[in-house]
């Protein structure tokens, strides 16, 4: 079993700010083969609309039943949420941003779509990054606008991809293969456009062992720029410890499998 040889660290923090409700919803799974952790940020069309919580619990649970690291998985895991909520059009419009990342304890895959994002940190600096699936992000991609000003720029969350839409299309990253040591964290808007990404950067690149102690640096560091208003944020780090390694008799004993099978 690949996660009782391998070490994943998981902690987050999630809070309203100044709303009165918090629309963001984090959640994850670590069986014995795989590990699926997901963030949304709901698009809140009706103030008491639940779209991240059931966005990822349908993904959680889909999951669950059919674990799985390929593309095609990921991207039925992304669809079944999207038809979860278009389902629920006739009562209320139910949208969201949401970031997905699969890992059999040895490699990682992202799913996306929104404004929702994710990060690896390896060798104390940023390895890979989601791209926001906005107007903005298409502008800095153009060199319209510099990435710096993406966090306050009017556009950022002019989405062309999200949970919640007809025509759903998301991002599906390709295999990433992990090492002892990387850093992976999920972060909503609410971090990232009252935190600069060098600011995020700067911390996770002195990091510890702990990722409680990271998290509340990062809380630390936009609470004390004494914002008048403060969206709801969410961020979550998975500290990689120990990867999975299959020893070479069963990578054999595979190889040899593959070869009468073909």
């Amino acid at each position: 079993m690949r996660k009782q040889n391998s070490k994943f660290n998981t902690n987050f923090i999630s809070e309203e700010g100044s709303s009165l409700k918090n629309s963001d919803f984090f959640a994850y799974a670590e069986l014995d083969n795989f590990a699926c952790y997901v963030l949304a940020d709901g698009i809140e069309d009706v103030a008491d609309s639940e779209s991240a919580k059931e966005a990822v619990e349908s993904i959680i649970a889909k999951f669950q039943e059919k674990p799985s690291i390929s593309k095609g998985k990921i991207h039925g895991y992304l669809k079944h949420a999207n038809e979860v909520l278009l389902k629920a059009e006739k009562y209320m419009k139910l949208k969201a941003s949401i970031v997905v990342a699969v890992t059999d304890y040895e490699n990682v895959r992202f799913g996306y779509a929104g404004n929702v994002r994710a990060k690896l940190y390896r060798n104390n600096k940023m390895f890979y990054k989601t791209i926001d699936t906005s107007l903005s992000s298409e502008m800095v991609s153009k060199e319209m606008i510099s990435e710096d000003a993406l966090s306050r720029h009017e556009q950022r969350s002019n989405l062309y991809t999200f949970l919640g839409q007809k025509g759903f299309s998301p991002v599906i990253s390709g295999k990433i293969k992990l090492v002892d040591t990387d850093i992976l964290i999920l972060y909503t808007k609410g971090v990232w456009e009252n935190v600069s990404e060098g600011e995020i950067d700067n911390i996770f690149a002195e990091s510890g062992k702990d990722p409680k102690d990271a998290l509340l640096k990062v809380e630390a560091v936009l609470l004390d720029k004494n914002l008048g208003y403060i969206d709801n944020y969410t961020i979550a780090g998975i500290y990689i410890d120990k990867v999975f390694i299959e020893s070479d008799t069963k990578k054999k004993k595979r190889r040899k499998l593959i070869l009468i099978v073909s």
